[in-house]
């Protein structure tokens, strides 16, 4: 059996729906393949939610400039979905708020980072101690500073999901989702493209998008080397007796202590829930939840914010975020014909960029690109050059065993 449509879009999640719905509002018929049951089962269901404008250090480069134009559409673009699908998505505007547990780190963001913050288009305050607690009082007595950057904001990523499903699935504009069928091959040529898929179907159409999140170099052999996941663990966490949200910020900490580093994130949601996280392991694929990783992230919380440490724990998760070797999307073609576009590559900044990357996608996909657009793509061009990806992890020797 064969479908036919004018774009095929390679993974549902964010990315990949996002995309969908802005190709298909302006009248392009779109397939959208998705491995899962449903969509946006991938990076986006293990993302913590952030709308991060300064706080990963990608942020803070050429990267700046894309970055600003999503988060300039973001409330928009939620308008937009909303609509689609009647869902709203609450979003915490309060900002995130970096914090130092001690001098050495409060000179490290005044010396290193708040340079940076400051070259970059967004705003950022300068907090005494006695500031940060005034804006979270449950911060830790060990506070000595911090930064508050105002105009990052924080939502439920499944929330988002949610809705952005609602918006594809509604069956207002031409877009086919098949779920639970994964892609096996992609074939381009002057004609067109052809993806096939595990059941024995066939998906034919004028142009494909390769948004399949960290496994895209399955699609994408040029650039499979530059491409790895980025596994990441949180769990959300209750205060007793919270309905709404029970921080009025996002707050981060980099932590060193007992000869190790730490960097708590909390996201409050909507519902009285805080996403507690995070971990990064570069080039590790399994979605396995560790106690020693939920460890980790307990005492980092506990550092920061002794109080949340101690609220019952709810779900647990891990993630895959798709990395590429030098930190930034892969945005453009691909291919020898025109017909292949990547939208790959967004480490943990998929739910931050998805606006701007759907806008930039369509308007390449449709030849619609001005220069502003093309100014965009070219800071995420597929063809520029890229730093070795990192290595897997060594695993660890296992000690001798010891003589009784």
């Amino acid at each position: 059996m064969r479908e036919t449509c004018d774009v095929v879009i390679i993974g549902g999640g964010v990315i990949g729906c996002a995309i969908a719905h802005r190709l298909a509002a302006r009248g392009t018929s779109v397939v959208l393949v998705d491995a899962g049951q449903r969509l946006g089962l991938g990076a986006s269901d293990g993302a913590m939610g952030g709308i991060l404008t300064q706080t990963e250090p990608s942020c803070l480069g050429p990267l700046s400039s894309v970055i600003k134009s999503s988060r300039d559409i973001y409330p928009d673009w939620l308008e937009e979905i909303r609509d689609a699908s009647g869902v709203e998505v609450p979003v915490l505007d309060g900002g995130d708020i970096q914090v130092a547990l001690d001098e050495a780190e409060m000179e490290r963001l005044e010396s290193k980072v708040l340079p940076q913050w400051k070259n970059s288009p967004f705003a950022v305050e300068r907090l005494t101690a006695a500031d940060a607690r005034s804006l979270e009082p449950l911060l830790s007595e060990r506070v000595v500073g911090g930064f508050l950057l105002p105009e990052e904001l924080a939502l439920d990523p499944r929330v988002l999901m949610a809705a952005l499903s609602g918006a594809v699935l509604s069956g207002r504009t031409p877009i086919r989702v098949l779920n639970a069928v994964r892609a096996t091959d992609l074939r381009t040529g002057p004609g067109g493209v052809e993806v096939d898929l595990h059941d024995g179907r066939r998906v034919s159409a004028e142009q494909a998008v390769v948004a399949a999140g960290h496994l895209s170099g399955v699609f994408l052999p040029r650039h499979r080397a530059h491409l790895f996941p980025i596994k990441g663990v949180a769990f959300d966490v209750r205060p007793p007796g919270a309905v709404t949200y029970p921080l009025r910020h996002h707050i981060f900490a980099e932590i060193r202590q007992d000869g190790r580093e730490y960097y708590p994130y909390l996201v409050p949601r909507h519902d009285g829930r805080v996403a507690v996280g995070v971990t990064y392991e570069e080039n590790v694929g399994d979605v396995t939840v560790t106690a020693a990783a939920v460890e980790e992230i307990r005492r980092g919380v506990a550092a920061l914010m002794p109080r949340a440490a101690t609220w019952p724990i709810g779900r647990r998760w891990a993630g895959l975020r798709p990395g590429s070797a030098d930190h930034m999307p892969i945005l453009g073609h691909v291919d020898d014909h025109g017909r292949v576009v990547a939208a790959t590559g967004h480490s943990g900044l998929g739910v931050t960029l998805a606006p701007v990357t759907a806008e930039l996608v369509a308007a390449l996909v449709r030849g619609t690109a001005g220069p502003r657009e093309k100014e965009l793509l070219a800071v995420c061009r597929p063809d520029r050059p890229f730093p070795p990806a990192p290595l897997p992890p060594t695993p660890p020797v296992s000690p001798p065993p010891t003589v009784r």
